[in-house]
């Protein structure tokens, strides 16, 4: 008997499972392989593509000159704007920036969400959690000495609608730049992620992850710090408010820190970290290697926002 050919179903799925891989596996590995095309192309070789190109002036001279559309239509990597009314609560004195560094840049954030909404993004990520996966360079795949934790997809609803637009906002709202899909990630006992970056360093060949917004929803958690190890502690003892500076060198999270070195920021519930992740000319901060540490005891739920970008592209009939 002849075999069966797959359902549709199963076939619209392999599809979107297969736009990540690409994007974050497969277009890295042919720029790698063939570099000699990527440069044709930022040199302009090719009359579509923005000649001369710099990330910053892609984002902040854009005067409507150039079209940004869009190269993934999917909404489930992207979130996509569309009439869809939502409101949000007055923004106005609801948190607190204190600026880590400069360069690469690294903005603490005190109250990024409040109470109810850091309540309600783990209650509504209940039994939605699936284990995280990881892109080797061939596959996805899951792999817990690398990373342990579990994800889950939130779905748009009014609040995370509002924290969408917060992302935008804190960055300017900036042209070509897209709010990718937030995904919840649940830590418990011995859940960690090894230090690795955000961005590919695929941004000439179409789109990279320019900033992260590092939220914690939930941390009822002993250890499980966000560590940079390329990094440098600040001299200001203020910041071990924020920071594992274990002074008197006691505190399990104050040893594990120590031992990796770099800076380690503590999970606490509300507040966020925000950095940067591409210089000027499209190529990332070596100093945004970080890591998850582990879990000791308890759980942690963290959030990551990502924000997307790609280069504006010259519309037809421009020179």
């Amino acid at each position: 008997m002849a075999p069966s050919l797959p359902k549709a179903t199963t076939l619209l799925s392999w599809f979107f499972y297969l736009i990540p891989v690409y994007l974050f596996v497969l277009a890295p590995l042919f720029q790698f392989i063939f570099p000699e095309w990527d440069n044709s192309r930022a040199a302009g070789g090719n009359n579509n593509e923005l000649g001369g190109y710099n990330y910053e002036d892609g984002i902040d001279d854009y005067e409507g000159e150039y079209s940004t559309p869009l190269h993934l239509a999917d909404d489930r990597f992207i979130s996509l704007e569309d009439d869809v009314p939502f409101e949000c609560p007055e923004q106005e004195g609801r948190y607190k920036v204190h600026i880590f560094s400069r360069v690469p840049l690294v903005i603490y954030i005190e109250g990024f969400l409040s109470e109810d909404e850091a309540e309600h993004l783990v209650r509504v990520s209940e039994g939605k959690y699936a284990p995280s996966i990881i892109y080797d360079g061939v596959s996805e795949r899951v792999d817990p000495s690398v990373r342990r934790s579990d994800r889950a997809l939130l779905d748009r609803d009014d609040v995370v609608r509002c924290l969408e637009e917060r992302a935008r906002s804190f960055q300017g709202w900036r042209p070509g730049m897209y709010i990718e899909r937030m995904w919840a990630q649940r830590y418990n006992v011995s859940g960690h992620y090894q230090n690795h970056y955000d961005w590919t360093g695929n941004l000439r060949a179409g789109g990279d992850r320019v900033s992260t917004f590092m939220v914690y929803l939930q941390a009822d958690c002993t250890g499980g710090g966000t560590n940079f190890p390329r990094m440098k502690m600040p001299r200001e003892k203020k910041w071990c408010r924020f920071l594992e500076c274990d002074e008197e060198g006691k505190g399990e999270e104050g040893h594990a820190a120590k031992e990796v070195g770099g800076v380690t920021f503590k999970p606490i519930k509300g507040n966020a970290i925000f950095w940067e992740n591409l210089r000027a000319d499209g190529t990332g901060y070596p100093e945004t290697w970080h890591a998850a540490l582990p879990v000791t005891s308890g759980s942690k739920v963290g959030l990551n926002i990502w924000s997307w970008y790609q280069p504006p592209r010259r519309t037809k009939g421009k020179n």
